[in-house]
């Protein structure tokens, strides 16, 4: 990337964090995705070209750190690259408070991958949980598993192979409400966005999930 040739703090930091799909790498590993698919599968649309060039940038520039072991390749945040993933979450406040997705730029996969890294592995109740998110006026794939475990949380495109602990039925907007934390579980089954198949304990972990997003701006505060 070309800089702006100016000693300025602002435009020295612009010239790192400013370029393309920087900031999803950067939030990506801050969640915790520390192998090249991880990352890449938490930012649809970015070319594995792009990503390889971005982590040679980053990893030049001292923002995360590079770990080999055979022939795997792990990477972590550095401590300036942690302090720009704080960087990260301020934009992301920003954008939660002045900007609205458009509705062609939902994602269901997308919010029940982010969602997915909200989750840590040492609060589930069980060794393993696994949940279907049905989302309906969507064509294919509309049918996303949640796999939640003690060896790590993924999303599911197709049948995992695990016996299913629960259902849940709603459109792509409802999904991204709940996600978001714009509205709580029991609100949006009373208003019909959203339909739930499951056991009380596992309606009881799903209320509380859609409370973990650190923008949510929650409109149903005192409901149940």
């Amino acid at each position: 990337m070309r800089g702006y040739g100016q000693y300025c703090p602002i435009a020295l930091a612009a010239e790192i964090f400013a370029e393309r799909w920087t900031p999803i790498i950067i939030r990506n590993l801050y969640l915790g995705c520390g192998h090249f698919n991880e990352i890449l599968d938490g930012a649809p649309g970015l070319p594995r070209s792009v990503l390889s060039q971005r982590l040679r940038s980053l990893h030049h520039a001292g923002v995360i750190e590079r770990h080999r072991a055979g022939r795997s390749t792990a990477y972590a945040l550095s401590p300036s690259g942690a302090e720009l993933a704080q960087v990260c979450l301020e934009l992301g406040a920003w954008g939660a408070r002045w900007r609205t997705v458009r509705p062609e730029d939902q994602d269901p996969y997308l919010a029940l991958w982010m969602l997915s890294r909200m989750i840590a592995p040492e609060t589930l109740p069980r060794p393993r949980i696994v949940v279907l998110f049905h989302i309906t006026g969507r064509p294919l794939p509309n049918r996303f598993w949640l796999v939640l475990s003690a060896t790590g949380n993924e999303v599911c495109a197709q049948a995992p192979g695990f016996a299913e602990d629960g259902q849940v039925s709603t459109d792509t907007a409802g999904l991204i409400r709940w996600y978001a934390g714009e509205t709580r579980l029991a609100v949006a089954q009373r208003a019909g966005a959203m339909s739930v198949t499951a056991p009380a304990w596992l309606v009881r972990q799903l209320a509380g999930w859609g409370r973990l997003n650190p923008y949510a701006v929650d409109s149903s505060v005192g409901e149940p």
